[in-house]
């Protein structure tokens, strides 16, 4: 009796523990956004169009982004009856802050498979404070909820005394693939677990094989739909003329269209070249975002749990080893990706298993580094509430200092491309990030557009060019390449480019880097007549230039 007294205060202190952590990490990730403001990240745009189009019966595939997100989240729309697009943008941001709460709770569970009680709990800790995470998950974006699915397909693949859990970590795979592209690497990643945790008998072998068939079942309609749209089960757009080693390149309405593959250029290029452009250069971009990544406290504790985790004695080496072949394969897997058009979100799922690694240090710090100095296990205790404090103070300040929400910019950035939509129509170039909100000011403005949305209708790309756009005769942006202002006006008079806008703070612009003097020099260039400068219009923050094209103009220099 008294031992299930225990217990049971050791699971009611556990769970007490895990609402004041989540309770604290809400606070955090609350501090990142402003619900009366619209998301900034572009992605959520076209998650909650594709939530319209399933609503509207639509279930076609995008080309980049599965429609798992976007099928989770297309129900809870239907509970509300409102124009104001900011309302759908925020359920989205709700959900995505909810699940990412939850995720804590699963990743106490996935510790639970390394440590007691008390490092698992040190491990929610570190995973709920993480700046970049809480920062993500106000977006109402797809990774919250993909690094769920794959927590849950390690929890229940690393569980040696169950003989079916595993189907559910197969089941689980299957659907972080229709969450995001990269979900099919899970699979791969969990065939290798399965025989490492398991062994490669006749018997598993042939469970293994139901584990696939359970995997191919959930992911066959989104294959089928694909194949339906476009003859390719596996058919992902970027996959062109990817190779071209330039992210411009796939997005320009003038080289889209490229077929350039890896034989392409290494024929063109050879086989040195091609390693040092896709491998070296995307291991050092990793290696960069990496360390960012880790701060401000993973930074200290990762490099020390590699070490640590490479001569364990306190974890079950099997499910050690399923960490490390989680982290090589899942980062491994996009270093080309990284060689091209790095972003710390193609990564963020390998979060919580860099968090085991790190708590291997505390847990070898506390329990055996403190045992040489006759620490008692209260004090031991204290030290452990030392660190959290530190963890949380870290996290405070880090998060004082990134992408917190600025109000008024927010503002003019709204303000601006109200003013754009009012007065202009034609395609236009952004330069330096200045029509981030262009897309939502249009959508708000014409409920139809995003209430009767289908993905079958439009070639829809939110933050490049859009026919959505085009077929309401609004503004309409585009991207072209070019190596220089007199080749891009000669592009831009056959595809119809009317306008440019940048940004007075364009000067790292890796898009269109011979414009970077473009706010300045504009009017130099008898060719181009600034049409608007939000600094005269007495904006503080938001400060942009638009020039209209005279193509007559451009003409006559050249001749």
């Amino acid at each position: 009796m008294n031992l299930l007294s225990l217990k049971k205060s050791r699971t009611t202190a556990v769970v007490i523990c895990l609402i004041v952590i989540s309770s604290i990490s809400v606070g955090f990730k609350l501090s990142y956004v402003d619900f009366n403001e619209p998301p900034i990240s572009e992605d959520t745009y076209a998650y909650v169009l594709a939530a319209f189009s399933i609503i509207n019966g639509d279930f076609s595939q995008p080309d980049t982004k599965p429609l798992g997100w976007s099928i989770l989240i297309s129900p809870f729309y239907l509970f509300i009856d409102s124009n104001d697009l900011l309302d759908y943008l925020n359920i989205a941001r709700i959900l995505s802050i909810a699940i990412s709460t939850i995720t804590i709770i699963a990743m106490y569970v996935l510790a639970r498979r390394f440590f007691d009680e008390k490092y698992s709990l040190v491990a929610s800790c570190l995973f709920a404070f993480e700046p970049h995470l809480n920062n993500n998950s106000v977006l109402g974006i797809s990774e919250p909820i993909f690094i769920l699915a794959i927590i849950l397909s390690t929890i229940f693949i690393l569980q040696k005394n169950h003989s079916w859990y595993f189907y559910l970590s197969f089941f689980l795979a299957g659907i972080a693939w229709w969450i995001r592209v990269n979900g099919f690497i899970t699979v791969v990643i969990l065939s290798i677990i399965f025989f490492i945790v398991y062994k490669p008998t006749s018997k598993n072998f042939f469970k293994y094989l139901l584990c696939i068939t359970l995997f191919i079942i959930i992911a066959s309609p989104m294959l089928m739909q694909k194949y339906d749209q476009f003859d390719d089960p596996l058919y992902f757009q970027i996959s062109s003329n990817y190779f071209l080693g330039d992210p411009v390149f796939h997005f320009s309405e003038n080289t889209k269209n490229i077929q350039y593959s890896a034989n392409d250029y290494i024929q063109d290029n050879g086989i040195i070249s091609f390693i040092e452009r896709f491998g070296t250069t995307g291991l050092y971009n990793m290696a960069s975002f990496l360390l960012k990544m880790l701060f401000p406290y993973l930074i200290i504790l990762v490099p020390f749990g590699i070490l640590f985790s490479l001569r364990t004695f306190a974890q079950d080496k099997d499910y050690i080893k399923s960490i490390w072949i989680l982290l090589l394969i899942s980062i491994g897997s996009v270093v080309i990706q990284f060689s091209i058009a790095p972003d710390m979100r193609f990564i963020y799922h390998t979060f919580p298993f860099l968090i085991i690694l790190s708590t291997i240090v505390i847990q070898r710090i506390v329990k055996h580094g403190l045992s040489t100095f006759s620490f008692s296990e209260k004090q031991k205790n204290f030290f452990l509430v030392g660190i959290i404090c530190v963890v949380i103070i870290l996290s405070g300040t880090f998060t004082l200092r990134i992408d917190t929400p600025d109000k008024l910019l927010s503002q003019e950035r709204i303000e601006f491309s109200k003013i754009l939509t009012q007065k202009f129509n034609g395609k236009i170039l952004d330069v330096g990030d200045t029509l981030r909100l262009l897309t939502y000011t249009q959508l708000q403005n014409s409920p139809n557009l995003f209430k009767e949305f289908k993905i079958s209708t439009y070639d829809f790309v939110v933050g490049r060019q859009s026919n959505i756009f085009a077929s309401e005769n609004m503004l309409e942006r585009t991207v072209l390449y070019a190596q220089s202002l007199d080749e891009l006006i000669e592009i831009g008079k056959e595809y119809d480019l009317k306008y440019i806008a940048i940004n007075e703070k364009s000067g790292k612009t890796v898009w269109y880097p011979y414009l970077i003097t473009l706010y300045d020099e504009g009017k130099n260039y008898p060719f181009l007549t600034e049409v608007m400068d939000t600094e005269k219009m007495g904006f503080k923050k938001f400060k942009v230039k638009v020039f209209e094209i005279d193509y007559d103009k451009f003409i006559l220099k050249e001749t």
